[in-house]
């Protein structure tokens, strides 16, 4: 069974090196963004290049519908 885990505020900081993480010990990681599409889709292609499976999704946690959005992708990546 696939580990996927989605991380808000991925694009920078503090999410970004969660990401890292998670995608170094073997997780799908799905990259949730409200801003920073450039920063996500690079870490995506980063964590990607190094054997992760990552997506990047753009929604604002905010949102009920955009928040319920992101977790059902993130559900749905991996075998």
């Amino acid at each position: 069974m696939a580990r996927n885990v989605l991380i808000t505020g991925a694009s920078r900081g503090i999410g970004a090196a969660v990401a890292r993480r998670f995608g170094a010990e073997g997780w799908n990681v799905a990259l949730g963004y409200y801003r920073g599409r450039s920063e996500a889709l690079a870490l995506a292609a980063e964590l990607s290049e190094g054997g992760a499976e990552a997506v990047a999704l753009e929604g604002d946690v905010s949102h009920p519908v955009q928040a319920a959005a992101l977790v059902e992708a993130a559900q749905a990546m991996g075998p």
